[in-house]
């Protein structure tokens, strides 16, 4: 997206918050990650959004007063909008500890560097690494063996970059998995490291392009994602942030298995 008309995207998104007191605006990823969100660039499907998108939805019936702006942007710039208050949240967001620069994850003690409350999480994902089966690149599950400088990629912003570069590893950041997947096909990278649920549906809808790469066991890291508020919100109305996070868990726990059952089939061609 054009870095101007982005920008006016958000001052519109932000005069349109201060009209609506009771408005507030959300931010994801404007890339596909089936089952969580479908549809890519700025779409928001009407019917099968996604199963992280319906649960930031049902926040409007759980939260009397509450309207959300879905608003979706590259994933950089999702952690920008959040970090200088242009959007009121965003997920899917992992907890690391470098984000609580630009926000707030819901805590055990209510305060902004505690223990972060993974009963009030989204979603666990894994990341594992993908490779074609005769590179030697390979993981072991405590670390990689056959590393090589610029051998391993992972998707430009992620949480995993500055895992992987505090495990001493020098990790080239592509802008999308699917473009990881061609950098690995066309033997640019011996490995990329990306988000399971994406990775096994790029595999499964381009079978024949991607035949001889391969899935390595056990996932490199598994994670909590959040929704992510920003330092505005929560301090300017503490109580409501605590109710959205509470409200997320309550749909996992009550919707999720519901939701998987309706996504349940879909992939990235979808």
């Amino acid at each position: 997206m054009n870095k101007y008309l982005w920008l006016l995207i958000i001052v519109f998104i932000s005069f349109h918050q201060i009209l609506r007191g009771e408005n507030i605006v959300i931010a994801y990823e404007d890339k596909e990650q089936p089952p969580y969100y479908l549809g890519s660039g700025g779409l928001i499907p009407e019917n099968y959004p996604g199963i992280a998108v319906e649960m930031v939805q049902m926040l409007e019936e759980s939260i009397e007063g509450l309207t959300i702006e879905l608003v979706r942007l590259p994933w950089p710039r999702c952690l920008y909008s959040l970090g200088n208050n242009l959007v009121d949240g965003i997920f899917n967001a992992s907890y690391s500890r470098d984000r609580l620069e630009i926000g707030w994850y819901p805590t055990l003690d209510g305060t902004h560097e505690g223990e972060v409350d993974k009963s009030r999480s989204m979603a666990v994902i894994s990341y594992s690494l993908y490779k074609k089966a005769d590179a030697m690149l390979d993981w072991n599950g405590t670390l990689f063996t056959g590393y090589s400088r610029n051998s391993l990629g992972a998707p430009l912003g992620y949480s995993i970059v500055g895992d992987l570069a505090r495990s001493g590893y020098e990790v080239f950041e592509f802008q999308s998995t699917e473009g990881g997947f061609l950098m690995l096909e066309n033997r640019r990278l011996e490995g990329i490291v990306v988000q399971d649920i994406t990775g096994d549906s790029i595999l499964r809808s381009n079978s024949r392009n991607y035949g001889d790469i391969i899935k390595v066991t056990p996932p490199v890291v598994t994670k909590e994602y959040y929704l992510m508020l920003s330092d505005q919100l929560v301090r300017s109305d503490r109580d409501l942030a605590e109710r959205i996070w509470t409200e997320i868990s309550v749909s996992r726990e009550r919707d999720f298995a519901d939701l998987e059952i309706k996504y349940s089939g879909f992939s990235v061609e979808e």
